[in-house]
């Protein structure tokens, strides 16, 4: 193994022991491609969502941001190729590529004449159906047959360890975005119940007739439920306000 490999890998082992925070150790990698890929100007990573949408990751420069922006706009690209068909894409000269016409005119035209794309793949353990890539892991060059083989095998060792951690993010953001959900939810459902309970003493409803006076108010103002609710127990707040 030659001593570029053992630094790569000992770059790489030491964020998987000691990085805490996964989107930071994404950057880290970022960073460690575009250092340890002889020609690169910028690097960084594609993550494709529960929804299809691709986001981009731990980009080292504006560059990466627009070269990227553009593949997302136009739907074309090496990134997106890489992803969609769980292999490593490289474009050796993007002012003569054929494969994403638009891209590549766009591309070169902001002087990124090389690119290399490879999927990031779930290991065998985190999917156990079938071999699934969740993005892309990327370094662009402003020379043209800036990559070789060598780069392509140096930037598979890097995409091993960043799909694992953007899974982790991935899997992290789902589970706050649910999270959230649950708990304004929940909120909602609390509200809604004290609103009741306010309206069954103070105008001796039955529970379901308070319901109905929040459902009512509700539906002829066009606002949330919990909304009205919420206006229930500020007008209520107060033991001599008005009732509604």
């Amino acid at each position: 193994m030659t001593g570029e490999l053992r630094a790569v890998f000992a770059r790489v082992s030491g964020l998987l022991l000691t990085e805490q925070v996964a989107g930071s150790a994404i950057a880290k990698i970022a960073r460690a491609a575009l250092e340890g890929i002889p020609g690169s100007v910028g690097a960084g990573a594609t993550l494709i969502n529960a929804q299809g949408q691709p986001i981009s990751r731990a980009s080292t420069n504006v560059l990466v941001e627009e070269a990227d922006q553009l593949q997302y706009d136009l739907g074309e690209g090496p990134c997106l190729s890489a992803w969609a068909g769980a292999m490593t894409v490289r474009v050796d000269d993007s002012r003569i590529e054929t494969r994403w016409p638009q891209w590549s005119r766009a591309s070169a035209q902001v002087s990124l004449l090389s690119c290399l794309s490879v999927p990031l793949l779930l290991p065998p353990e985190q999917n156990l159906q079938r071999t699934e890539a969740i993005g892309a892991l990327k370094v662009y060059s402003d020379q043209a047959h800036a990559f070789d083989a060598h780069s392509e095998h140096l930037l598979e060792l890097l995409s091993a360890p960043a799909a694992v951690m953007l899974a982790n993010v991935q899997a992290h953001e789902s589970a706050a975005q649910l999270s959230d959900i649950l708990k304004d939810s929940l909120h909602s459902r609390s509200v809604i119940d004290m609103a009741k309970g306010v309206l069954m003493e103070r105008q001796n409803l039955d529970e379901r007739a308070a319901l109905r006076v929040l459902t009512t108010r509700s539906r002829e103002e066009g606002v949330p439920l919990s909304d009205v609710a919420l206006s229930v127990l500020d007008r209520h707040a107060e033991p001599d306000h008005e009732r509604p």
